[in-house]
């Protein structure tokens, strides 16, 4: 009897540990730099991110248990992406890969010298390497975040639908959403405060230095000290300096509500 009872727990051990290891929907997201988020893992490195916003919100959705990978760069573009050491060691060597949310264009407006004759080329090149590297994975393309003006987001967002038209692949609308909330709560309300500090009355630098990084230059910007703020929380201190807007990349409010569009996506497709 004591060895059947014993053989009993043992077969429900298993069963239990079967369950807690049933394997979760692996999705893969692909992108630039409103990808990853950069200044929001800087500032506050215990998140939540992206990634884990949308675990989380697929549990309250009552998903089958996620497991995200951000593996967005900053400064990527399509054609940049493809065959780059990034994409090499980030994403061809993630194995079971179930969903793929694919988000470029921005970098790709500013680089390409024909936008509507290079962008969907590269794009179509890029969406053919991540189904011959993840051949079981359904691939989504995802519209661009408001960074640019209305016009420009809109070109970019229409060459996305026709190369989702093209290749028959769904498209999960971001710009619409964040564009809304812009409109709804201000210009300013979803992206990151990131500005010199030389740019501010000096009686604030010592007041400031939680907020104060060293960036080395990007672009045409130099090297130096910068302030960096992932909120609204000093606008009113601030605002009124020009340059305290200038950075449109998402601050957390903008990632909670890219995931939150991205899980209710994923539940319109169970």
């Amino acid at each position: 009897m004591k060895k059947n009872k014993i053989h009993f727990l043992l077969i429900l051990l298993i069963i239990s540990i079967g369950y807690s290891q049933q394997k979760k929907t692996k999705i893969l997201l692909v992108g630039d730099s409103t990808t990853i988020g950069n200044m929001p893992r800087e500032v506050n490195p215990e998140g939540p991110h992206l990634e884990q916003m949308i675990e989380q919100l697929a549990v309250v959705e009552g998903l089958p248990e996620l497991e995200v990978i951000n593996a967005g760069k900053g400064g990527e573009t399509a054609k940049r992406l493809l065959g780059s050491k990034h994409y090499e060691e980030k994403i061809a060597t993630v194995k079971d890969v179930d969903i793929i949310f694919l988000r470029m264009g921005i970098n790709d407006s500013f680089k390409c010298k024909d936008l509507k004759a290079e962008f969907p080329v590269q794009m179509k090149a890029l969406i053919k390497q991540l189904q011959k590297d993840h051949p079981k994975a359904v691939l989504y393309l995802a519209t661009i975040t408001s960074f640019m003006s209305p016009e420009k987001c809109v070109e970019v967002n229409d060459l996305i639908y026709q190369v989702g038209k093209d290749e028959q692949l769904d498209v999960l609308d971001i710009f619409t959403p964040y564009n809304n909330y812009l409109i709804a709560n201000g210009r300013n309300s979803l992206n990151v405060r990131q500005c010199y500090l030389d740019k501010i009355p000096e009686k604030y630098h010592e007041w400031l230095k939680p907020h104060v990084y060293y960036r080395k230059g990007w672009g045409n910007k130099p090297d130096g000290y910068v302030v960096k703020v992932n909120d609204m929380s000093l606008d009113p201190i601030f605002g009124h300096l020009k340059e305290w807007y200038y950075d449109r990349h998402p601050n957390s409010t903008g990632y909670n509500l890219i995931a939150y569009e991205t899980v209710k996506f994923l539940k319109e497709k169970e």
